[in-house]
């Protein structure tokens, strides 16, 4: 029994070395005592490949390559040990969520209303840490009750002592689950350890390691079992020289971390009684792995040593192009465009060069900011890869399938996980397959009815969905065909999550419960759609993820089965078992196995151990990363470990010894390839922030003087030589971007290099890739321009009779594009369970509307201002069911709401009924609609080529009044936010409605009234509640006239005396209507404040109206679709418009630009505009 180091720097040949040592045992007796060699998890494919590829060895049994944890499945193989359970990460997870739900109320840290996966990964992390350093439950207890002594006799903060009681009670709950029956993986290190000294399988072995930097007490403890126990055992260490007893190494030295461990394992094998061998020390004069590379050589022989100590050799060697280049520094303007110069020179190095994918591989530190973009840029050049690591599954549709699952049915049937687990396509049955448009339709309806909870299985709560007329009957058959149609999706759907909710509830036991998840995926055939899900990746050539389908469906059922072993006897709790199933899944990692054997190698550098690879690519060598800024993310701040480090309780080292160990993970990086290391670091992240590189740039310059650090852009540039812009097209489908970039400056007047044309006439040669040039050079002619229709598609959508409101035509002016969208493309936003704008409208204008009926019936007697609040309430009451699906009864928010609502409608129902009072105006039409199937006919106004348009609508309020002059008329329209008619819209055509509701029943009065009529004026109402702001109070008459006076109506009035003033009584000389919006100066004419027009004017007013609903009219059905919105001051429609995803519109791009309308000077130009427009003269 011995210990024999071997030590070498990095690239002397260690693991060479103990390979061939293994292959001449194994030639000189393949069948001896058995031959193992230890080295990471992450190692043995490697390791193992390397063994099974010597020439000469056809075949072997005695040789093994194992990571400790395979050793220790081995040994308890043997031993007896096998017969506990192993339990993974997802497991512990699970059964840490059992342990803090149970101890939530007795935790004073880590406790809370829902334990959140990140802490239980953090948890899982810190007791994995504590098993590997030997600290048990009864320790980290007795290092508790110290702190809480500590604290209470220095009476300071209290939060380390409170931290480390909580994580005593959870470790040791964690301890008495797993006890006698469970094994952790960092507890089989201790199996090994026990039956290490029993086990005839290591009886004479020989033993090396290899690929470890440093070993936790636990593995110390393995090795000290290996030296009693094996022949001999070989460790092998990347270190300058051998580190005996009693040595240690200045902490500052790069080769800390490993000189440590040599010192470490002498003074073990000391401790332990076993020969310290001669350590074999590999030191030649060049490096085996930079024998071909004198640039790398010198770079690792010389990384620890003085900045003086400069490249003296061949400065030819220092430029890229070298065709022995060892070394490049590169600076891109971003990742992306860092990702894609590695790809090219990747490729490169493959067509001119004869590498192979698998001479290569890529470090990245930090993986987050790599991975994704990696696989894309990759994909996109057709590089084969392989992502060293386990990656969470958390994203996959199978993982959410089951989580949502049991959301649904333990978390009370929320809207948003019933559709997210039907969004993963798989919930139904293999014999009733639900689309996905099916699902879409099915959100749409249930996001509009506000479905969620208990509204799932009632069926009152499902009817059809009518949003229209408050006061009429909006269901039809198609509507109930329609519902019907939904139900029998959303019963496809709900089966057989409904089978699972009762067969969990009847469960007796958490057995029952995994029993009745697995019959749920079974019902649903989820093992089958995951099937067909890999045979079409693979179909697709996309074996990567083609990989992850099926063993996921392994990892959820050995998930269910850890489940059934850790508590499958216990009483049933659905929301204890949705949130462990949910932590487990949270946990669940899959490791990827290498699609090929060449392909691409993307690790870490902490990570990843590859030997062979001869071209590195270090990726991401910024300040930061490289070296890595150390922080503690984890349950224990720095300070805290220090004071657990100080009371005894020995652990991880601390982010300071961890950032002094950045050196030699530095060094291991820079020296790993054989043939070329490239390094570069991105200027800028993916927000644009400003990135600096790492200090090892400064190092490498100072190292090599003269080096050149190449710059990268993302795309070609004009500065750069041909040759060089020609490199960016090492892809088909990249240099389709490029060349389409080139051309379209081609078109704008720059020359088109020849080898820019070259690359075209390639890509138009190649059948592949000739179709897709062809619609990306179609691209270049593309504007954000809408042709106008072709009257056939004119036709086709708005018939030889346009019908339509006066709304649409304001509409249509503001944008014709958006008139579009809404009444030929007919695109609407999606209906929510909430209450709108519009729905707020319907109800006001139908409860005024009853109201106002009822009383006017009434006479006099109905003039009272306390009865019309009392019909409005009425009225509001009556109406509220009939809101958008009765939402405003659907919960106290709502019913708050409605009751605000109620108030807004009785306060302006008295103040109606005290204006009327004041008024000879009495409403003859009440909601009076026009149109074909209206009281009075439409709006006819012929329009070229034979077609016609009917201007249909529904007016909130016409009254009229007997004058000396005659019958007059005026519009009244009940607004809920304050409204003016501006006629600079009305000259523009944006605010037509009022005016063209006047010109109708004034039209039609003869006929409808008996009598001709004239306009009298257009008001709004605005239908408020409004409070009155004093700071001292005011009497309480003065309140109600102040309050009277906040509902003043705004509009356009007759400026006619006798007209005005039979709409308010009250109205002398110098007064000022508290009604209408005029006053009388002393002389009694109208204030310049007043809005009135005489006869002439609204004769010009009716004019210009339908002057401009003809032009737009024929506009509509000659295909206008123009992406042109207004511009008047600084309004314009886009700024609520719902369709800017749709149109796309950016007034920064050529060809988009505002419709600019102007506002005239003065009234008198004003009025011209309109008589103008009246005309059918252009508005300028």
């Amino acid at each position: 029994m011995s210990l024999r180091l071997i030590t070498g720097r990095s690239g002397s040949g260690k693991t060479r070395l103990i390979l061939d040592e293994i292959r001449g045992e194994l030639q000189k007796d393949p069948l001896g005592a058995p031959l193992i060699l230890l080295v990471p998890e992450q190692a043995t494919f490697q390791m193992e490949y390397a063994m099974v590829t010597t020439p000469g060895l056809s075949g072997f049994m005695r040789a093994q390559v194992l990571s400790f944890r395979r050793l220790a499945f081995r040994v308890m193989q043997e031993t007896g040990g096998s017969a506990v359970v192993p339990i993974h990460d997802n497991g512990k997870a699970m059964l840490l969520h059992k342990v803090l739900e149970a101890r939530r109320d007795s935790l004073r840290v880590f406790r809370g209303g829902k334990t959140e996966s990140g802490l239980i990964s953090r948890i899982n992390d810190l007791f994995t840490e504590m098993k590997r350093y030997g600290v048990n439950g009864s320790k980290l207890t007795e290092h508790a009750e110290a702190a809480a002594k500590r604290t209470v006799a220095s009476k300071g903060s209290s939060l380390l002592a409170d931290k480390l009681r909580d994580l005593s009670l959870i470790y040791s709950d964690m301890e008495r689950e797993l006890a006698g029956h469970w094994l952790d993986g960092e507890d089989m290190l201790g199996w090994l350890t026990k039956g290490a000294g029993s086990s005839s399988y290591l009886e004479g072995a020989q033993i090396w390691l290899d690929g470890f930097h440093g070993y936790t007490p636990s593995e110390y403890a393995v090795i000290e079992a290996l030296l009693k126990k094996a022949k001999k055992v070989n460790i092998a260490l990347c270190v300058n020289q051998p580190y005996g007893a009693g040595e240690r190494p200045d902490e500052l030295d790069v080769f800390h971390p490993t000189a440590e461990t040599s010192a470490q394992l002498c003074e073990l094998a000391q401790a332990v009684g076993v020969e310290l061998e001669v350590p074999v020390v590999l030191e030649p004069e060049v490096s085996p792995r930079f024998k071909r590379n004198p640039m790398l050589a010198f770079l690792e022989r010389n990384w620890e040593t003085p900045r003086r100590k400069r490249w003296e050799g061949e400065s030819a060697l220092l430029q890229q192009n070298h065709p022995e280049c060892g070394l490049s520094l590169h600076e891109a303007a971003n990742r992306r465009a860092e990702a894609e110069a590695v790809a090219r020179d990747m490729l490169y190095r493959v067509r001119e060069q004869g590498s192979r994918w698998r001479d290569m591989a890529v470090f990245v530190r930090k993986m987050d900011d790599y991975a994704d973009l990696l696989a894309i840029v990759f994909g996109d050049y057709g590089i084969p890869y392989y992502l060293d690591g386990k990656a969470p599954v958390s994203h996959h549709p199978f993982v959410e399938f089951v989580r949502s699952a049991l959301e649904c049915v333990s978390g009370g049937w929320k809207a948003e996980a019933v559709f997210r687990c039907a969004k993963t396509d798989l919930l139904g049955t293999p014999e009733r397959r639900v689309s996905r448009g099916e699902i879409d339709r099915l959100e749409n309806y249930v996001l509009a009815a506000g479905i969620d909870g208990w509204r799932w299985h009632s069926a009152q709560a499902w009817f059809p969905l009518f949003r229209g007329d408050l006061e009429t009957d909006g269901t039809t058959d198609e509507a109930d065909e329609t519902l019907q149609s939904l139900i029998e999706v959303r019963d496809a759907l709900l089966k057989p999550l409904l089978a699972m909710e009762e067969t969990m509830k009847a469960a007796r036991s958490v057995r029952e419960l995994c029993e009745s998840l697995f019959a749920f995926l079974e019902e649903t055939g989820a093992a089958d759609v995951l099937e067909s899900w890999s045979a079409e990746d693979l179909a697709a050539g996309k074996p990567g993820r083609m990989a992850t389908h099926r063993p996921l469906w392994d990892g959820v059922i050995n998930l269910l089965d850890q489940l059934v072993e850790l508590m499958g006897e216990q009483s049933p709790d659905v929301q204890l078992f949705a949130g462990m199933i949910d932590s487990g899944l949270e946990e669940l990692k899959l490791g990827a196995v290498p699609p090929s054997l060449d392909g691409v190698l993307i690790g870490s550098p902490e990570r990843t151990r590859s030997d062979r690879v001869r071209i590195v690519y270090l990726l991401g060598a910024n300040d930061g990363v490289l070296p890595m800024r150390i922080s503690e993310n984890g349950l224990l701040a720095e300070e805290e470990r220090d004071q657990v480090a100080a009371s005894g309780l020995k652990l991880a080292p601390g982010s300071r010894r961890r950032l002094l160990d950045e050196a030699f993970l530095a060094y291991l990086t820079f020296t790993t390839a054989s043939r070329h290391l490239w390094v570069s670091y991105p200027l800028a992240d993916d927000e644009g922030q400003g990135l600096l590189p790492s200090e090892w740039i400064s190092k490498i310059k100072k190292k090599f003087p003269g080096i050149p650090v190449r710059s990268v852009a993302a795309e070609p540039q004009e500065t750069q030589s041909e040759e060089e812009q020609l490199s960016y097209a090492a892809h088909p489908g990249r240099a389709m971007t490029y060349v389409l970039a080139r051309l379209r400056a081609w078109r704008q007047g720059e020359t088109l290099s020849a080898g820019w044309w070259a690359v075209y006439n390639w890509l138009r040669g190649q059948t592949n890739w000739n179709g897709r040039l062809t619609s990306l050079i179609s691209s270049l002619n593309h504007t954000n321009e809408e042709r106008p229709l072709s009257p056939e598609t004119s036709r086709a959508l708005y018939g030889d009779r346009l019908l339509a409101s006066v709304s649409r035509m304001e509409r249509f002016i503001a944008c014709p594009f958006q008139h579009f969208a809404v009444h030929g493309l007919r695109l609407q936003e999606r209906r929510l369970f909430r209450v709108d704008a519009p729905d707020i409208g319907q109800l006001f204008h139908a409860a005024l509307r009853q109201t106002t009926e009822k009383l006017f019936a009434a006479g006099p007697a109905g003039m009272d201002s306390l009865r019309w609040q009392m019909e409005a309430a009425a009225a509001v009451d009556k109406l509220l069911p009939r809101v958008q699906s009765q939402i405003l009864l659907s919960s106290h928010r709502h019913q708050v709401m409605a009751r605000k609502l109620r108030d807004i409608v009785t306060q302006a129902s008295a103040i109606l009924g005290e204006q009327a009072a004041l008024s000879a105006f009495k409403p003859v039409g009440l909601e009076l609609s026009f149109g074909p199937k209206g009281l009075l006919p439409a709006l006819s106004l012929e329009l070229d080529g034979g077609r016609w348009m009917d201007i249909a609508g529904k007016i909130d309020r016409v009254d009229a009044a007997q004058s000396s002059s005659g019958l007059l008329l005026r519009i009244m329209d009940y607004k809920s936010s304050a409204m003016k008619l501006k006629l600079d819209e009305v000259a523009h055509g944006l605010s037509l409605q009022m005016l063209t509701y006047l010109d109708v029943v004034v039209s039609h009065a003869p006929h409808w009234l008996g009598q001709p009529a004239q306009p009298a004026g257009v008001l709004y109402f605005h239908v408020q509640n409004p409070l009155l702001s004093t700071p001292n109070g005011m009497p309480k008459e003065e309140a109600r006239n102040a309050l009277f006076r906040q509902y003043r109506m705004q509009g356009l009035l007759l400026s006619d005396g006798e007209s005005v003033k039979l709409m308010d009584e009250s109205l002398n000389h110098g007064n000022k209507s508290a009604v209408v919006p005029v006053e009388f100066k002393k002389d009694g004419t109208f204030s310049a404040r007043s809005q009135v027009a005489d006869k002439s004017q609204w004769e010009v007013l009716r004019g210009s109206v339908r002057s401009q609903i003809r032009r737009i009219g024929k506009r509509i059905v000659d295909g206008d679709v123009a992406i042109t919105p207004y511009r008047l001051d600084k309004r314009s429609p886009c700024t609520y418009c719902d369709f800017r995803p749709v149109c796309h519109f950016d007034n920064q791009i050529e060809g988009n630009a505002y419709q600019a309308l102007s506002k005239a000077s003065n009234r008198e130009e004003l009025w011209q505009r309109l008589a103008n427009s009246a005309q059918g003269g252009d508005l300028k």
